[in-house]
């Protein structure tokens, strides 16, 4: 039996050219109008109609000036309006660049609510981070002259020159992926990005190897003591704020929001969080998210009694607040804890340590202990255990306590 032959896409249109099959002319022919379908179908402001005073139809409409403002422009015929729209959107094309479909897409996401204002400045700090570090070509080069080989110089000569590691690069990547799928959507590129990721090979040894203190990303079982004994005897309600987050692993955004509705019992609702963004004047503003961090973040967080000790004595220095964290009638912002921890740290003469590191102590505490998987990943608000595992788990014994279990495993 005789195997069928496969031809791809080009081999088939180029034998239907040939024979005559599909007509060339014909083919571009219908190119054309289907651009210029896409092209009228992407504009944005309508087309109306007016008569003059001779009872001629008039057609008029609205083309988007790069400053914001609109351009109004009018014809004696639907058609020649259409070319005009047309022609114009096609000049426009000519003169995009990889900063103006950069921003166009997270403008949009932002318009949609598709990310935050926190999130939104954070892709502008990496794309200035990523793009605007030297004279790049690729952000001098028309986006839609960009080719592949381009993508792949720029992403190895910027992991290179900015030494990036493999977390850094992901943020990158995260840039790359969004502009060009919005790109190509949008009619600017015929580059597909999903089968160019695909195909990239990036070797271990081109990224930065990061070496982790481990020592630092959690507090010792030696440390734990003094710490707790510390805040304890100094109860005031930034010490009693860092207490409670030992004690329940809270995020410090999730921590410096609470209410004292938020506590029933041995349950605490987990139901926001702090937003930090830039507002249209470039200044920082810090305000209260309705809404935890992520989806698993909104969680019921169930609390041990010395957390509900805790909490009982925070509310006696603050029991008519708004929240429950509050110096004057203002809320206490998460960066106000952890400059209050570095000093406790430096006090009892410790390394300097975040917030977030006890937040890292919690869950090595928890895994440690043989708390069930699924009930470990509630309590942090992950939504997998790999994430806790990965990323906040560090063995906080003392090199004496480690000594001693290779010491017992090890007999022979």
């Amino acid at each position: 039996m005789t195997k069928a032959t496969v031809y791809d896409d080009s081999e088939l249109l180029n034998y239907a050219v040939q024979t005559g099959i599909i007509s060339l002319d014909t083919m571009l022919n219908d190119m054309a109008i289907m651009e210029r379908k896409e092209i009228l179908a992407q504009h944005v402001y309508s087309i109306t109609t007016t008569t003059d005073k001779s009872g001629k139809e008039i057609f008029s409409t609205y083309l988007p000036n790069p400053d914001g403002t609109r351009l109004f422009r009018r014809r004696n015929s639907l058609e020649e309006l259409e070319n005009v729209i047309v022609d114009f959107y096609k000049a426009l094309q000519e003169e995009i660049y990889i900063e103006n479909v950069f921003y166009e897409w997270i403008d949009r996401k932002l318009d949609f609510g598709e990310i935050q204002k926190a999130s939104y400045d954070r892709y502008v700090n990496d794309y200035k981070r990523f793009f605007h570090y030297t004279n790049i070509p690729i952000s001098k080069k028309k986006f839609k002259n960009i080719n592949e080989d381009d993508l792949e110089i720029f992403i190895k000569t910027t992991i290179r020159d900015l030494g990036l590691t493999r977390k850094a690069y992901a943020g990158l990547r995260t840039l790359i992926r969004g502009i060009f799928k919005y790109g190509k959507k949008k009619k600017y590129t015929s580059i597909s990005i999903t089968e160019f990721f695909g195909d990239l090979e990036l070797p271990n040894n081109l990224f930065k190897r990061r070496i982790v203190d481990k020592q630092k990303e959690v507090f010792m079982e030696n440390e734990i003591p003094l710490v707790i004994n510390y805040l304890k005897r100094n109860p005031d309600i930034y010490n009693l704020g860092i207490l409670l987050a030992f004690q329940t692993g809270l995020r410090v955004g999730e921590l410096s929001t609470l209410k004292a509705g938020d506590f029933s019992g041995r349950i605490i609702k987990i139901r926001r969080t702090e937003d930090k963004y830039r507002d249209e004047n470039d200044k920082w503003v810090v305000a209260v998210k309705e809404h935890a961090k992520t989806d698993a973040g909104n969680r019921d967080l169930i609390i041990p009694t010395t957390a509900t000790e805790t909490i009982n004595q925070i509310l006696a220095l603050n029991h008519n607040g708004t929240y429950l964290f509050e110096r004057n009638g203002k809320r206490i912002r998460g960066n106000t804890f952890n400059k209050r921890l570095s000093q406790i740290c430096k006090k009892l003469n410790i390394p300097h340590r975040t917030m977030h590191k006890i937040r890292k102590t919690y869950g090595t505490t928890l895994i440690d202990s043989n708390v069930d998987e699924g009930f470990i990943t509630e309590q942090m608000g992950h939504s997998d255990i790999s994430t806790t595992k990965k990323l906040y788990y560090f063995s906080n014994k003392t090199t004496k306590n480690k000594e001693k279990q290779i010491e017992n495993a090890i007999s022979f």
